[in-house]
């Protein structure tokens, strides 16, 4: 500011009014504080119904993911007690990180200095081209946080992009305060948390150390408040799995007819075998010391028991000849003992560390993998290990579009998952196994708004639910009455395939109280031509023609417009199948059923009857394969094909 400028406005003074008085001097500090109550005023009722950084028009968002950069239209913001316009601007953003852009306010004093045509206009007044007041000049204008434009403050979210993904968390225009009335009225009638369309949570694979999930386009309620995707996301989530540690885990050891033994470890998925203790026995020789009654080192620690003695055909006993004493063998009995500096033969046993190859669910131990010896059958082995422990984790949605991980408690088995925090959506529950082959198990668990048609549809099930109660008691009654099976006669009147032996293959089929041969059927698709829609050979005729016609005029005369886009079309472009799984034929026979009467004439005959039994939905396991052909047209002269990409894999062809 000026150094002759004066605001000494204080709202925390409570002064509502300025009295200038007759007589008095006006001052200029007066007009100031005039202005700043003013805008006092109005901003108390202007912040009760927007927020700051709520959109007034405007302010599309348009991510161009080949720039990795976003086009923000101009707009209107609410910002500070005022409605702003913000000019266009494209920014460079991270399409791999959570950014926000908004609006950066800030303020530059103009005087005359700056802006000659603040001097005084009046050209007969004595304070002509005379300095004046001077002017307070805003400038906003679209940037991320990361800018650093002014001070922190001065910064004023209005969007978020999630990993290249808009998040949109309300249309524009929106009243704060409706909007909030509308929240507190869903959270009292609905819960206020839950998803309306779509979410729906699966897993995509695992790349550097991260965990990739896929979540569908759709739109949700937070505490009332709306948080819609246009497309799917991408969620990221270290993977970072909890440790546990087995120490001397036993294990006997006993080897097939080749001399292996597969050990399993007792908890699984492995992360590393650290130590592998086997019992050893081994045969060496030994040269008699230069002392009689001295002692000999064995070759190997950890000795556990001498096995046997021997020089040629003598043999040496233990507690008489020798005494086995710190890894030594000690002639100091006095007994039978081998000449000094010649050799012997001696058997023992030893315990020996190992480093083996494992996967995920143990190794493999061979007798022979000690050189000069073998694993001793029937011996303790140890395995010292660290596991993968299983755990649940919870994937959750805030109001403001931001997922989130829980992780969850791990166990050694069942374990828990964690509760949603408050004011938080649980989208999905996954059960982390951590083997590296078999991806984790999604529970899509979150609370979906039920329509008014659904409503109806359920009121209508239920309705039909007592009618087949009540058809099925009457059919109780009559079967009670009047069995099937009669003086040792069977009697099947061909209504449905309930009372066919469901234990062998029944190739005939029963449609309308008749047993006939079945139909079976192939569906194959129509490919149309050129993608266009298949049509009976037609001609075309003018049913009304202007042949009159008047001046005219090139309504764009210099062609200023974009040029038109490439159009892009898939073949199949929805793939839509059905999988059905029936131990009759008696369904499909009735689609392709006729009857032939005379006069050669063909009547079809529809008798449908829906029964909703169960409605269960899951995620498929595996999705078939099927080729997808990609036809892009629309190319201007000059123009090349650099990358296709389909679900973020690149199908760019070769031949370009």
């Amino acid at each position: 500011m000026i150094k002759d400028y004066y605001d000494k406005f204080d709202p925390n003074k409570g002064y509502e009014k300025i009295l200038f008085r007759a007589g008095k001097g006006l001052q200029s500090r007066e007009l100031n504080d005039l202005q700043s109550q003013s805008q006092h005023q109005i901003k108390g009722i202007a912040d009760v119904i927007l927020k700051d950084g709520d959109l007034v028009s405007g302010g599309e968002v348009v991510i161009e993911y080949d720039k990795a950069a976003a086009l923000i239209h101009s707009g209107e913001v609410y910002i500070n007690g005022l409605v702003r316009k913000v000019p266009k601007t494209q920014l460079f953003i991270s399409l791999t990180e959570s950014i926000d852009i908004g609006v950066w306010l800030t303020y530059e004093t103009i005087t005359e200095e700056e802006d000659p045509s603040l001097r005084d206009p009046a050209i007969d007044a004595i304070n002509f081209d005379e300095p004046g007041g001077a002017r307070l000049k805003q400038n906003c204008q679209w940037g991320l946080k990361s800018d650093a434009l002014a001070q922190e403050d001065a910064f004023y979210p209005v969007h978020r992009i999630e990993q290249g993904v808009l998040i949109i968390k309300q249309p524009p225009p929106q009243l704060d305060a409706v909007t909030q009335a509308l929240a507190r009225y869903d959270r009292e009638a609905n819960g206020g948390s839950y998803v309306v369309d779509g979410m729906a949570l699966s897993y995509r694979g695992m790349d550097a150390q991260k965990q990739s999930f896929s979540l569908a386009e759709g739109k949700a309620h937070i505490e009332g408040y709306e948080v819609s995707f246009a497309t799917a996301r991408n969620l990221t989530f270290d993977y970072n799995p909890d440790i546990g540690e087995v120490k001397e885990e036993p294990k006997t050891f006993r080897a097939d007819s080749t001399g292996n033994m597969r050990i399993d470890t007792d908890f699984f998925p492995v992360k590393e075998i650290e130590e592998v203790n086997v019992t050893v026995e081994r045969k060496v020789k030994l040269t008699r010391g230069q002392l009689s009654g001295g002692d000999d080192l064995l070759p190997d620690n950890s000795v556990l028991e001498i096995i046997s003695v021997k020089q040629n055909d003598l043999t040496f006993s233990l507690g008489e000849d020798f005494i086995f004493l710190r890894n030594h063998i000690s002639w100091q009995l006095n007994g039978q003992e081998p000449d000094i500096g010649s050799q012997y033969d001696i058997v023992y046993r030893y315990r020996k560390q190992l480093q083996v190859e494992f996967d995920e669910r143990g190794y493999t131990l061979n007798e022979a993998v000690v050189e000069e010896g073998k694993i001793v059958e029937n011996a303790l082995i140890t395995t010292d290990y660290t596991w993968l422990r299983p755990r649940v984790d919870l994937i959750v949605l805030d109001r403001f579009g931001q997922f989130q991980r829980i992780k969850g408690q791990a166990a050694h088995q069942l374990p828990v998952a964690p509760n949603a925090p408050a004011n938080h959506l649980a989208i999905a529950q996954v059960s982390q196994t951590w083997f590296i082959d078999t991806a984790p198990d999604i529970e899509n668990l979150a609370v979906r708004a039920v329509s008014m048609s659904e409503l109806e549809k359920m009121q209508n099930q239920i309705s039909d639910l007592y009618q087949l109660l009540a058809i099925e008691r009457l059919r109780n009654d009559a079967n009670s009455e009047d069995a099937t099976s009669k003086f040792g006669v069977f009697v099947d009147p061909f209504l449905d395939d309930d009372m066919r032996d469901a234990g062998i293959e029944q190739s005939a089929a029963i449609v309308d109280g008749e047993l006939t041969l079945p139909l079976n059927a192939d569906i194959a698709e129509l490919t149309l031509p050129n993608q266009n829609t298949l049509t009976l050979p037609y001609a075309l005729e003018n049913l009304l023609v202007q042949e009159m016609q008047t001046g005219s005029m090139r309504v764009n005369p210099y062609q200023a417009f974009e040029p038109v886009p490439a159009s892009v079309s898939l073949t199949p472009s929805v793939d839509h199948w059905t999988q059905t799984n029936t131990r009759w034929t008696s369904t499909i026979t009735q689609r392709f059923w006729w009857a032939r009467f005379s006069w050669w004439r063909n009547r079809t005959v529809f008798n449908t009857r829906v029964e909703a039994v169960n409605r269960q939905t899951t995620n498929a396991q595996f999705l078939r394969s099927r080729w997808v052909h990609f036809s892009i047209q629309g190319f201007g002269p000059g123009e090349s094909l650099n990358t296709v990409t389909f679900d973020g894999v690149s199908v760019t062809p070769e031949a370009q």
